[in-house]
């Protein structure tokens, strides 16, 4: 997992994390995003998803998920990006990317998501 935080004031306003896990062999990008909205609805307190949307990063398909949560009675609000990767050595892995905000995104972090999001390149094997 990677974490990187950003903040104008010292704080912790923005923050984004990499992880990555083994996927089945028969799974898609959107029931991926089905089973980690059932596991973020029977964690997570308060929990609501905004939205859900299909898109495409670095011509993967792709699913970001939009949603909140309470935590120590703050609402959190996050953005989701899941990926599906099948490499042949090694089966399929799903990458995931959250970005998360106490409070709504502003148009300022929602931005930072998007580019980051779209600056993605995957490896590919040639």
């Amino acid at each position: 997992m990677n974490l990187l935080t950003h903040s104008g004031n010292g704080g912790s306003e923005f923050t984004f994390v990499v992880s990555r896990a083994s996927a089945q062999a028969d799974d898609k990008v959107h029931t991926i995003a089905a089973r980690k909205t059932r596991e973020l609805e029977m964690t997570l307190t308060d929990f609501h998803l905004e939205s859900s949307q299909m898109l495409e990063v670095d011509g993967y398909p792709a699913v970001e998920l939009y949603y909140q949560f309470k935590n120590d009675n703050h609402v959190i609000y996050q953005r989701q990006t899941l990926i599906l990767l099948e490499d042949p050595s090694v089966g399929k892995k799903m990458v995931s990317y959250v970005g998360t905000c106490p409070g709504e995104f502003s148009e300022y972090h929602q931005k930072q998501y998007q580019e980051i999001i779209q600056s993605i390149k995957f490896h590919r094997a040639k």
